[in-house]
């Protein structure tokens, strides 16, 4: 083995052409790698921007949408508690419960709350419990009275008690 004590630097080792190639190569792969990673990443920022409007126009459609629904339902409402109104007024009302209240029952009060349903609380004082059940059998069969509810009721001598009840929409 020989040693090299020379004061000139040593040799450098020359890189063949296949040598050369392959590093050049490697960095043209290396350039075109760096561009699809700058494209990629562009094409995600664009597409992020998209997924995002896309987001912002669903909820506003929701909202939209909502908006127009509890309107149609506002108004639905309304339309139903008008046409209520004109099948069941409260003369109306009145004059059928009284064709049904017996001598012995007299109406004390009476709620009409006009709703998707018209719903009635009456106050009802009867001389006697007969009475009262016969009047609560007349309103059960009317055709024009559903949903009989009787509140809680003291049977001895005179009754004093609320019944609920709803008016019987017209099918026609």
């Amino acid at each position: 083995m020989t040693r090299d004590f020379s004061s000139r630097p040593p040799a450098r080792a020359r890189w063949s052409a296949g040598e050369r190639g392959l590093v050049a190569g490697a960095g043209l792969v290396l350039v075109l790698v760096g561009g699809l990673a700058v494209s990629a990443w562009s094409d995600h920022r664009h597409a992020s921007e998209r997924v995002q409007a896309a987001r912002q126009s669903l909820a506003d459609l929701r909202s939209r949408t909502q908006g127009a629904e509890s309107r149609r339902g506002s108004e639905d409402a309304a339309v139903s508690r008008a046409v209520l109104t004109a099948e069941a007024p409260p003369g109306r009302v009145l004059g059928a419960l009284a064709a049904l209240l017996p001598a012995d029952v007299r109406l004390d009060g009476l709620t009409l709350q006009y709703g998707e349903r018209l719903e009635l609380d009456l106050r009802v004082a009867a001389r006697n419990a007969q009475a009262y059940d016969l009047f609560l059998a007349r309103l059960e069969a009317s055709p024009l009275f559903e949903g009989v509810e009787p509140g809680e009721e003291g049977r001895d001598g005179e009754v004093r008690t609320t019944v609920r009840a709803s008016f019987k929409r017209s099918t026609s």
